[in-house]
């Protein structure tokens, strides 16, 4: 697997559940990649903002990296394991 920093805004449909919240789909520039698996997720704070952050495995088997910054409700596709 080979690590790529992507570093930019997506848009990202997600369902808010009993709680919970889990990313289901993302767009990046124009391909939409469907979430087959959450791997992980976490919390931090930057200042008195809480920032969720997401693992998740799309279709094609690459990894990537969701951040969600709650105050502003802005997400951003952070990195990509890119499977083979």
């Amino acid at each position: 697997m080979r690590m790529e920093r992507i570093d930019e805004p997506g848009k990202v449909r997600a369902d808010f559940q009993g709680g919970v919240l889990t990313p289901l789909l993302f767009r990046r520039g124009t391909q939409e990649h469907r979430v087959v698996a959450v791997n992980a997720r976490w919390e931090d704070r930057e200042g008195a903002q809480r920032i969720h952050f997401f693992s998740v495995t799309v279709g094609s088997g690459d990894v990537y990296q969701l951040r969600l910054e709650s105050g502003d409700m802005i997400w951003r596709v952070e990195s990509v394991m890119l499977d083979g």
